[in-house]
């Protein structure tokens, strides 16, 4: 469906006369534009079939030349005029309100991050429908041209995990293995991360998140990997570890654990349960392994046009997992200023149940020191 089907669709089902959407990611979802430096955007679209969107006036030419015919760009300026582009001499709050004013009921995505949430969540409640539920359901499901733009970009991930691996030396740092993953990745063409790269060894390994140091490779080391890339739009995300040396019977029992964890989670991942199921799986096994209190993050969460989107499998979760829904399984157990481990696939529900689309990579690679 292209991008007026997917908008008017979801026009006609909330039952609206438009929609004014200004979250970045949505823009990005429906236009096929990627937003740079979450920049101010208004994407408007009508029962009759009229789309609009307006950005900032140095975007304009982007945008213009970016879009098929049909949608109408609109450069946003009180100051700046190009005499060949169609510029819009009001602040954003005036643009929003005259769209509204031509409208009985307009959906919006009050519930998306925004330059403009303050604007959005002070329009007439009468007037106004959250569209946010039925946008995710829209972003849920993948089509086959996004699980295939997810696939590519697991390719190239994988490529820049292999290439960090043959550069592991005693003493390299955090820091120059992610440049030699990001200067892997970058010669396939990648032009933007899905996250800033986390190469951790241990003690920072055992915090899920951080950055990369200038912390050197110690003799018996654990090279804990979670990096993803974009192409065409869509996310990667996957974890990896990397064994150095030898790991204490302590490292070794924990990193089994997470292995069967991952296993857990993906198997019980099927259509039609609820999100949260997965979690509670793991949870219980994490539990009966006596490391339940080590496990401090949900299992996994939604990717596309951003790395973190639903569905989120966490537990609670009532979202049903239905076939096209791409998603990561990431336990993890962590042992503060010691070490930690996590292992991270991504996974696409079919009707049949689980695929995993990143198993060509091997979850544990073991470094000849």
């Amino acid at each position: 469906m292209d991008l007026t089907g997917k908008l008017l669709s979801i026009i006609q089902d909330l039952k609206i006369d438009a929609l004014i959407l200004t979250a970045p990611d949505n823009a990005e979802y429906f236009t096929g534009v990627p937003t740079i430096a979450d920049s101010t955007q208004i994407l408007y679209a009508d029962k009759k079939g009229s789309v609009k969107i307006y950005v900032p006036v140095l975007e304009f030419y982007r945008f213009r030349d970016g879009l098929k015919e049909g949608v109408e760009v609109y450069g946003v300026s009180k100051s700046i005029k190009p005499d060949d582009a169609r510029v819009v001499d009001k602040d954003w709050k005036e643009i929003i309100n005259d769209l509204l004013k031509d409208n009985e009921k307009v959906g919006v995505d009050r519930s998306f991050p925004s330059s403009l949430s303050n604007v959005l969540s002070a329009l007439p409640g009468e007037k106004v429908v959250d569209a946010s539920s039925r946008i995710w359901k829209e972003r849920m499901v993948k089509t086959r041209e996004e699980v295939d733009a997810i696939k590519k970009a697991i390719e190239i991930t994988s490529k820049g995990v292999h290439t960090l691996a043959s550069m592991v030396t005693e003493g390299v740092t955090e820091a120059e293995l992610t440049g030699y993953f990001e200067e892997r990745v970058r010669m396939e063409g990648v032009s933007r991360y899905a996250f800033e790269p986390i190469i951790s060894f241990k003690p920072n390994n055992s915090y899920p998140h951080n950055v990369p140091t200038s912390r050197r490779l110690g003799r018996n080391d654990i090279i804990l990997v979670d990096v993803g890339v974009k192409y065409k739009g869509r996310c990667s995300d996957i974890t990896r570890i990397l064994r150095y040396g030898r790991l204490s019977e302590e490292e070794k029992k924990a990193l089994e654990l997470v292995e069967q964890a991952l296993y857990v989670g993906i198997e019980s991942a099927q259509p039609g349960v609820k999100a949260g199921e997965p979690a509670a799986k793991v949870v219980e096994f994490f539990e009966k392994n006596g490391v339940g209190k080590k496990f401090i993050h949900g299992l996994g969460h939604g990717i596309g046009v951003v790395v973190h989107e639903p569905p989120y499998l966490r537990l609670g979760s009532e979202t049903v997992l239905e076939p096209g829904m791409v998603f990561t399984v990431e336990p993890g157990l962590y042992y503060p200023g010691r070490f930690g481990v996590r292992l991270e696939e991504d996974v696409l529900i079919t009707k049949k149940g689980p695929r995993v689309l990143s198993r060509k990579l091997r979850l544990i690679i073991d470094l000849a020191r």
